[in-house]
């Protein structure tokens, strides 16, 4: 720690504008600050936010207000107020970031936790957008379509064989093979 006369005198130096004076009291105070921080940062905050993140939005604060310097008497109060700093600016980054609704990492999730229900990759079922979407291109694809090849169409989609639907619409086998064919083609190209 600085004695009383030299803290006065470097204080008096950084309210006068003096950078020597300010790297002076940022390598003199830098890690006490560091170390406050790092007690109150929270763990999943870790991953988002280096401690000397902190470290700097405190001098930043404390050289802004620069004026204000001659209120502190002895070291003791400045490390006591940088300390307060600190604390208060990782307080509000956390409640920011855990209270917040648009940074709320409580609703991250590790692909990797196994209470996570996730919906598995190879699920071979559609997701209801994807229906809606097939839906509507279906429906806009048989309203182009004459009404006996919309029959067909349909049919053949329940799952019955050429003669079945050649049998139910009194046409040919080969016309519906035909048409199936052609529709195929059509839409494969």
């Amino acid at each position: 720690m600085l004695d009383k006369y030299d803290f006065r005198n470097l204080m008096q130096q950084i309210s006068d504008g003096s950078e020597d004076a300010a790297w002076i009291l940022v390598e003199h105070y830098g890690e006490l600050i560091r170390r406050a921080v790092r007690r109150v940062l929270n763990k999943r905050l870790r991953s988002k936010f280096d401690s000397l993140d902190f470290v700097q939005l405190v001098w930043s604060s404390f050289f802004r207000a620069r004026n204000r310097l001659d209120r502190f008497e002895r070291p003791e109060e400045l490390a006591a107020f940088l300390i307060t700093i600190a604390r208060n600016k990782v307080g509000m980054e956390i409640r920011r970031r855990l209270q917040t609704e648009k940074y709320n990492l409580n609703r991250e999730h590790s692909l990797n936790e196994p209470s996570i229900v996730q919906r598995d990759i190879s699920d071979p079922r559609p997701l209801p957008i994807d229906v809606a979407i097939a839906r509507e291109q279906w429906n806009l694809f048989l309203s182009g379509q004459p009404n006996h090849y919309r029959k067909i169409i349909k049919l053949r989609l329940q799952g019955r064989t050429y003669q079945d639907i050649a049998n139910l619409l009194q046409i040919d086998e080969r016309t519906v093979r035909r048409f199936l064919k052609k529709l195929f083609l059509k839409k494969v190209a």
